[in-house]
């Protein structure tokens, strides 16, 4: 992993645009005593589906896992999946590191929900998981952590 950063998929600035396209952005937050990160996301305005941006940041502060894992940066790179509609904001991410010959598997989701479409909060949880991986796999290995915590996400114009 060079330089200590995980190339994960979700929360720091590396933003990317689409030309004329008019944006809602969404910031999630969450703070406890595992775990601090923070996200931002850029939806279309005209098709809410489709993602424009994804960035992010997020810290460990429990020392079972590495030193590379006390602050990593999120990226659209480690983004699996996503969704949105009047309700619901979920997110799930994966990511490696190092990326070409893993050790550690880090695996985050994100499930929101608000109360109406027009309620700019989003309240939920978040899960984050660190696994040590057995040589050759990227499925299998040791859980060093697996946190579930609260999450907000707030929607801004």
């Amino acid at each position: 992993m060079g330089n200590k950063r995980l190339p994960i998929a979700l929360l720091v600035l590396c933003s990317w645009a689409l030309p004329g396209m008019a944006a809602e952005r969404i910031y999630c937050a969450a703070s406890d005593a595992v775990v601090s990160a923070s996200l931002e996301t850029g939806f279309s305005k005209k098709d809410e589906q489709q993602l424009i941006h994804f960035r992010g940041i997020a810290g460990v502060r429990d020392n079972v896992v590495p030193p590379e894992f006390r602050r990593f940066e999120l990226n659209s790179d480690m983004l699996r999946q996503h969704w949105t509609d009047g309700h619901d904001l979920r997110f799930s991410m994966q990511a490696f590191s190092p990326p070409k010959s893993p050790v550690y598997r880090v695996t985050m989701s994100i499930v929101t929900s608000r109360e109406t479409d027009k309620d700019p909060r989003y309240e939920g949880t978040y899960h984050l998981a660190v696994q040590h991986l057995v040589p050759g796999s990227r499925v299998e290995g040791d859980i060093l952590l697996d946190h579930e915590a609260p999450i907000f996400c707030a929607i801004k114009g």
